[in-house]
């Protein structure tokens, strides 16, 4: 089953050999799928994936094993296993900074340095960073750091490492979330750690909420922001000296100051009016596939974000998948609308709010009720005035100000539309949250700068050139799945026979972790994107083939 690639861009893929283009000659890029490796896990067999230039290999997460895959990609179309990094065995053998350790979440190489996020069991204790060398996998080291460490990132200039600290709740205990920066100037043998935590931000929910942030609990007294915030990705300014963190679940972005390890800015990211042309979605499963204008609001609530430099000023790209704890959740057709609440005279599919939830309106959609109780129930009788859709199905790109970020760009509803245009069998998941943008990696080829954007349900990698950040141009969705293995057959599969099931046969399956490899760490002419697939648990390789301007 070959990659289905499509989009703007046309051409044959790179003769060996030559040599790299000039930067002022690369006017577009193509992906083109041609290296694939399967770990034979399904759900969590492949997530974060990093390469690592000086021994040609692929460091891949496989969650679902309980291990790091060492992948050798010397020869990209074929990659082979190298090596398991037994991550948390090590630590654990090693007489661990964690009384017992559970799974390795997430992995960053930079130069000989490996850096492995490891929670604890139960994972509500505080969780570890493990340093290993690169080449011989030997342990050098490790830090506790805060409960459920998830994204791991090493600085541009090698000197810092950051990991969101989520801090999911458990059965009985709820752990605040909080990011660990970690000094490793001198050596990852001898390393400081300092935990950035948000409780300044206690008492100001009220302001934090009039900036579009969610701040909800479950619990019977009212929310703390420090509480309720599970950081989810991090990624270093261009320069090393801040963190920007996407606190996904309260639609905002935290900015981390790398000196002292504290929390200098708090943004949230407001709202998408899905009203509005250029922002159709689909809503409903009771009929077939259409793009409409409707009276919602999305949460951008990204998940992977990356950071870049245009002209001395910094922007941010957000991958906008939304989140939504189940006590948020609730089906539209269930709630009391407030007739008052919605202007529907021009509205072309609807005269009232009862017609609004029918099925193949919007009826089925799954909207985040607390979010709804949050922002628009102002007399606080489950009469809601507006409606919160989960994530905006999209990507976003912003600019840090003074007044906070502000949006220079969304993608609007480019996503679901090339999906309906292209593969209409990967149009899924339209009564959740789109097509799930999940991933998202910045790669610089030539003097343009590109990024790829990973679609969760729809499972295409779509690339745009951002060089121009308040106007990005889509180029490309590429695509490898059959969507006739859905998750529930690979699901009831590996209870069935875990060892005989090939979950790569649904082709590649949900990107977590994408990474860019520049051409001159890549070992071909060309730049490489690697993508680490989780549901199918596979790997693909792609060459980032450029293409010549005129």
């Amino acid at each position: 089953m070959g990659a289905q690639t499509s989009g703007q861009s046309s051409g044959n893929g790179s003769d060996g050999g030559q040599p790299e283009p000039a930067p002022e000659d690369v006017e577009t890029i193509r992906l083109d799928r041609i290296g694939r490796y399967a770990t034979g896990e399904a759900l969590g067999g492949a997530e974060i994936v990093s390469y690592q230039a000086g021994d040609s290999r692929l460091f891949v997460v496989n969650s679902n094993a309980g291990q790091v895959e060492v992948l050798d990609l010397s020869d990209p179309t074929d990659p082979t296993q190298d090596s398991i990094l037994e991550a948390s065995e090590l630590v654990a053998s090693e007489g661990s900074v964690v009384d017992s350790v559970g799974g390795t979440n997430s992995v960053d190489v930079r130069g000989d340095i490996v850096a492995a996020a490891i929670e604890a069991d139960p994972a509500t204790n505080d969780g570890a960073v493990a340093f290993y060398d690169a080449g011989s996998l030997e342990f050098l080291n490790a830090v506790q750091v805060g409960p459920l460490p998830d994204k791991v990132t090493i600085s541009p200039d090698g000197s810092h490492v950051a990991v969101a600290n989520e801090g999911e709740p458990g059965a009985e205990t709820d752990p605040a979330g909080s990011v660990t920066i970690i000094d490793i100037e001198d050596g990852v043998e001898s390393v400081s750690a300092s935990t950035a935590t948000f409780t300044e931000f206690d008492g100001q929910e009220q302001e934090l909420r009039e900036e579009g942030i969610h701040i909800v609990s479950q619990a019977e007294e009212p929310a703390t922001f420090s509480q309720s915030v599970e950081p989810e990705f991090v990624t270093f300014a261009t320069d090393s000296q801040s963190v920007f963190v996407s606190l996904q679940e309260n639609n905002a972005i935290a900015t981390i100051d790398v000196d002292s390890a504290s929390v200098t800015n708090v943004d949230g990211l407001g709202f998408k009016n899905f009203s509005l042309p250029g922002n159709e979605l689909d809503t409903s499963d009771a009929d077939g596939p259409s793009l409409q204008r409707w009276p919602l609001l999305g949460m951008y609530q990204p998940d992977a974000i990356d950071a870049y430099e245009v002209a001395g000023q910094t922007y941010i790209l957000t991958a906008n998948e939304g989140d939504a704890k189940d006590f948020e959740v609730s089906l539209l057709g269930d709630l009391d609308l407030d007739p008052a609440g919605f202007e529907l005279s021009e509205n072309p599919y609807v005269d009232t709010v009862e017609e609004l939830k029918e099925p193949q309106n919007l009826g089925n959609m799954e909207v985040n009720e607390a979010a709804m109780a949050e922002f628009a129930d102002p007399d606080e009788q489950g009469v809601y005035t507006d409606i919160y859709a989960i994530g905006t199905r999209s990507f976003s790109v912003w600019e840090p100000t003074a007044d906070g970020l502000q949006r220079v760009f969304d993608s609007g509803n480019r996503f679901e539309q090339e999906f309906i245009e292209q593969h209409p069998d990967g149009h899924l998941n339209t009564v959740e949250s789109g097509p799930e943008t999940e991933s998202i990696e910045l790669g610089q080829v030539g003097d343009r700068t590109f990024a790829f954007v990973g679609q969760e349900k729809g499972s295409g990698i779509v690339s745009y050139d951002v060089t121009t950040p308040g106007n990005p141009r889509y180029l490309q969705l590429a695509v490898n799945r059959d969507y006739g293995v859905s998750e529930d057959d690979l699901a009831a599969a590996a209870e069935e026979d875990p060892d005989g099931d090939n979950p790569a046969r649904a082709g590649d399956f949900a990107p977590e972790g994408v990474n860019f490899v520049p051409a001159g760490d890549s070992p071909i002419d060309n730049p490489l994107l690697c993508v680490g697939y989780e549901v199918s648990g596979t790997v693909g390789v792609f060459e980032v083939i450029p293409e010549m301007g005129a």
